[in-house]
């Protein structure tokens, strides 16, 4: 199965409003509230697309208990440890025009204990993985050196891990060598120091990143597509004309059926059909929530 593991959830609500007016009372006809962090989307759209996952992290408070209601809405296994405080709940008001306000909060503070307690978890699961994917930031209280840590783990046990984080964490991350990292592009410019402008330049970013250890990395680039970078060789993945209505969560699909079709067994060009397809079947669907099944297969 795919495990995935988000250290720092959240409930996002989304609401839908005419214009945004600051510092006046804003009604909004209609909102919806869904599970989320990049682990927690990964899982959903890995079982939409018909493969087995589970959701490990920390969950927190009644926002936390949302969560859990959610994905057991969804059918997506799950298996949390409870932390004091409250899961993040995030907002993102988008306007009619398509522009869209976020509000994003820190998340509850991690203690070692319970970071003890979710590693004894997750070694469990490893026995029956085929990938971990390590995605999000991290909340207060948890170490940058986190997601090296379960990248070594996952070796260890045989279990190939996939990385999408930014900052310190995907620096150090990377130096525990995972099997394939996706930074989008201005994650992996801030890991390079400078910034990533035309496909050229991503292309060698890609490569630099590459030779740090990892055995594929994929550079998303949001409607512009992906660069992948294995070996020698290199691919861009073009998605699809659609209509845009969301920047919530493609990402995340993506990873999600990049896994799933790794899994499979599928060689890495076809995989990244299946991932644009999934990214791009997400960013058609307003706010946060996911793509559906049948406008991946038809993309």
């Amino acid at each position: 199965m795919i495990i995935t593991l988000t250290p720092n959830p959240s409930v996002d609500q989304t609401v839908f409003v005419d214009r945004l007016e600051p510092g006046a009372i804003n009604r909004f006809p209609e909102f919806q509230l869904d599970p989320a962090g990049k682990g927690i989307n990964v899982a959903r759209m890995v079982r939409r697309l018909g493969w087995p996952a589970i959701a490990l992290g920390f969950l927190g408070g009644e926002v936390g208990e949302l969560a859990r209601r959610a994905l057991d809405r969804e059918g997506v296994p799950h298996q949390f440890i409870p932390v004091p405080g409250q899961t993040r709940l995030n907002t993102t008001v988008v306007e009619a025009g398509g522009a869209s306000t976020r509000l994003r909060g820190p998340g509850p503070f991690i203690d070692p204990d319970r970071r003890d307690a979710l590693e004894a978890v997750v070694k469990v699961w490893l026995q029956a993985g085929r990938f971990l994917v390590l995605a999000g930031r991290l909340p207060p209280g948890v170490p940058d050196r986190f997601y090296a840590t379960y990248v070594r783990l996952a070796r260890e046990r045989g279990v190939e891990a996939i990385l999408d984080a930014d900052g310190e964490p995907l620096r150090l991350g990377i130096e525990a060598g995972p099997a394939l990292v996706k930074p989008n592009r201005a994650e992996a410019g801030r890991l390079l120091g400078r910034v990533l402008g035309d496909l050229g330049d991503v292309l060698a970013g890609a490569r630099e990143i590459a030779r740090k250890g990892v055995g594929t990395v994929v550079i998303s680039l949001g409607a512009e597509g992906a660069v992948c970078v294995r070996g020698d060789r290199a691919w861009r993945a073009v998605p699809p004309p659609i209509e845009r209505r969301s920047t919530v969560g493609p990402g995340d699909s993506f990873v999600a059926g990049l896994a799933v079709s790794l899994a499979r067994g599928h060689d890495i060009a076809e995989s990244l059909r299946l991932a644009t397809a999934a990214g791009a079947a997400t960013a058609m669907t307003p706010g946060t929530a996911l793509g559906s099944t049948g406008d991946v297969a038809d993309l």
